[in-house]
């Protein structure tokens, strides 16, 4: 137990390791843009006019197809023009259910959300979309309207709320389409944005690639504006923070847009896999909770177990990337997560770990002898492997001095 001066010294400590997690990220994005003048394709597009918001605060702009879905704020062309010249035999591409978790979420942005997928997605290729409400309130539950917005929506109700991590793990279980596409419910869809996706899926060997698109931003305070990010690279220090890294012109002289690229981290919780992948390799540690660390888990797991993970530049999404989530998140379980993962995957490096995050050195992080167990079934090569294969970056963060 914790007593006097110690437990002082806790509660400062997590404090400052709640507001050191939330700047490096809003840096993150913050440098998604950087440099985009020097990569000549900067677009920022104020997509409000005059009479064009509607009672919620939304975008009332023209329909995207003909039918009844509700209208959203259509993303301006940014895709290279050998994407926009593109054509796709729908046939030969595998079928997919989204599974997009939700908690606080306004109507406003998931009915826009829900709203570009459909309009932008062949309906011959899309089986579902789950939504996963992981115990709202009746207020942001928003059943009905879902429900009545289009056939395939589909919700599935956590009564009691289980954590995004393990809402993921919940809704992939339901899923028998070949493919899952992880979702979020604040984003703007393009056009196109899933075919190049599958393509690269049905090329990957043994179901093994897990595929992103590129993020672009849609700025929090303005959800009608959209601002296009450049092609980073994803990465994270040695705290097991997530960062965007170099331009992938930069670290590959010889690369070719709009080609797909390798990247040695997820940014996030909007990817797409193999269905048969993400069973195999793990799904996520369930014993994580709440939010934060799976996908640095999972980047660390999926390349170190036969898998790999590329960038689509192809297909492109507006996000809005948020300062702080609108749901509770403890930052002492963010610390835990980011344990596990080290525990269980930063062998010979653990150390540096804990001189990054002291205040994990002490902390009950549970049992992990089970992902130990998954990390010697797939026969996983080691993190030394990994730096020097995928992330020698990972060498440059070398762990603050104390």
């Amino acid at each position: 137990m914790f007593k006097g001066g110690s437990l002082t010294t806790l509660v400062a400590t997590l404090i400052l390791v709640s507001t050191l997690i939330i700047i490096m990220e809003w840096r993150a994005v913050r440098g998604l843009g950087k440099d985009a003048h020097a990569e000549g394709h900067s677009i920022t597009a104020d997509l409000t006019g005059p009479n064009d918001a509607d009672a919620d605060g939304g975008f009332l702009g023209k329909r995207q197809v003909e039918g009844q879905l509700p209208s959203f704020p259509a993303p301006p062309e940014v895709r290279h023009h050998i994407c926009q010249s593109a054509t796709y035999e729908l046939k030969e591409l595998p079928k997919v259910t989204m599974v997009i978790p939700y908690l606080n979420e306004t109507w406003v942005q998931i009915r826009s959300t829900l709203s570009s997928v459909l309009s932008y997605t062949p309906s011959e290729i899309l089986d579902e979309i789950l939504m996963v409400d992981d115990g709202n309130s009746k207020e942001w539950q928003h059943h009905e309207e879902l429900r009545n917005l289009h056939p395939k929506v589909r919700v599935h109700r956590n009564e009691e709320r289980q954590g995004l991590i393990r809402s993921k793990v919940i809704g992939a279980k339901l899923v028998t389409s070949p493919v899952i596409v992880f979702m979020e419910p604040h984003c703007i869809v393009n056009k196109q944005w899933l075919e190049p996706l599958l393509v690269q899926l049905a090329h990957s060997d043994g179901h093994s690639t897990i595929v992103m698109p590129v993020l672009d931003i849609i700025p929090e305070a303005n959800f009608n504006d959209y601002k296009v990010a450049n092609h980073h690279i994803g990465g994270f220090d040695w705290s097991l923070t997530f960062n965007w890294m170099a331009l992938i012109s930069e670290r590959n002289h010889s690369y070719h847009p709009p080609d797909p690229y390798e990247t040695p981290a997820l940014s996030g919780g909007i990817f797409a896999l193999w269905r048969d992948w993400w069973d195999k390799s793990g799904t996520y540690d369930t014993n994580m909770t709440e939010w934060g660390g799976e996908h640095i888990e999972m980047s660390m797991r999926t390349w170190r177990c036969g898998g790999r993970i590329e960038v689509v530049p192809c297909s492109r999404i507006g996000h809005v990337f948020r300062a702080r989530n609108p749901y509770v998140v403890h930052p002492t379980q963010v610390v835990r997560n980011q344990k596990r993962a080290a525990l269980v995957w930063l062998d010979e490096h653990l150390e540096d770990f804990y001189k990054e995050a002291p205040i994990a050195r002490h902390m009950d992080a549970g049992d992990v002898q089970e992902r130990l167990d998954l990390k010697a079934k797939l026969n996983c090569k080691s993190i030394d492997w990994y730096i020097k294969n995928v992330y020698p970056e990972l060498m440059t963060h070398q762990p603050r001095r104390r």
